[in-house]
This record gives structure tokens, sequence and C-alpha cells, in this order.
């Protein structure tokens, strides 16, 4: 449990956050990532609970990465389903070229969802974003 708690070596910023933020605001559109004197924090490298940022500062992500990392950061079975999926086929243009696995989750969450609710049937839209879903 004590590998969890967050265990801060720098200032937060760090020096070296700082200073790529230095460098994104010289290359990138002010108008993208928020940057001030206190933010943002590079994050490295991330696993379960935990990110670390470029200045080896431990946090706990009570974000949940907008949702996709809940089952943890660097889950040992995603990472896995992603290498064996990008070994076989990296993308498919799924609206035109839809690969088995796009029957298979809508199958399976309209199932989860209508099929446990209404008993009805439902469907799916698969969306880029938020704005998009809703």
């Amino acid at each position: 449990m004590k590998d969890l708690l967050p265990s801060l070596k720098t200032e937060v910023p760090g020096p070296k956050s700082l200073e790529l933020t230095h460098e994104l605001r010289r290359y990138e559109s002010r108008n993208i990532t928020y940057i001030s004197d206190h933010w943002p924090v590079f994050w490295e490298r991330a696993a379960g609970a935990n990110v670390w940022d470029v200045d080896g500062n431990r946090y706990i992500d009570l974000t949940a990465a907008f949702g996709v990392a809940s089952v943890g950061h660097t889950n040992p079975r995603v990472v896995a389903a992603i290498k064996a999926q990008a070994g076989k086929l990296l993308h498919a243009m799924g609206d035109v070229h839809p690969n088995e696995l796009k029957l298979k989750l809508p199958r399976e969450l309209v199932a989860l969802t209508f099929g446990r609710w209404t008993k009805s049937e439902g469907r799916v839209v698969f969306a880029n974003s938020g704005a998009e879903a809703v």
C-alpha cells in the first residue's frame, strides 16, 4: 500500500515540467493546453493508480484518465489485448471496412444495457469524444 502514496521529490511543477512547458508554449497554439506559472505537470509514465511526472514525482491518479484507465494504467490484460490486436490489424476504417470486433463490442454493450434494462433491442453509436456522444 505504501507504494501507492504520493511521493514528491521536487516542487510541483518541477524544473523539467517547467522547461517542457516553456518549449510547448513556443510550438503549440496557446488555445490548446492550459499553461500558467503552476501548470501543467508533464506525465512520463503510469502504472495502476499512480502516475509519475518527468521530475520523478509520484501521484495518485484520481482522474481515471477520462475513463480509459479505470482498470488501472498499463493493466497487463489491456496491454496484452492491445498488443495482440495491433499485431493483427491496427486500423480497419471501421465505417468502411469493419472488423468482426466492431460487431462483438456493440453486441455485448446492448446485452449489458438495453437487454438488462428494457429487454428491448438497442443500438450503439461509437463516437470520438464526449461531445459527439452527447
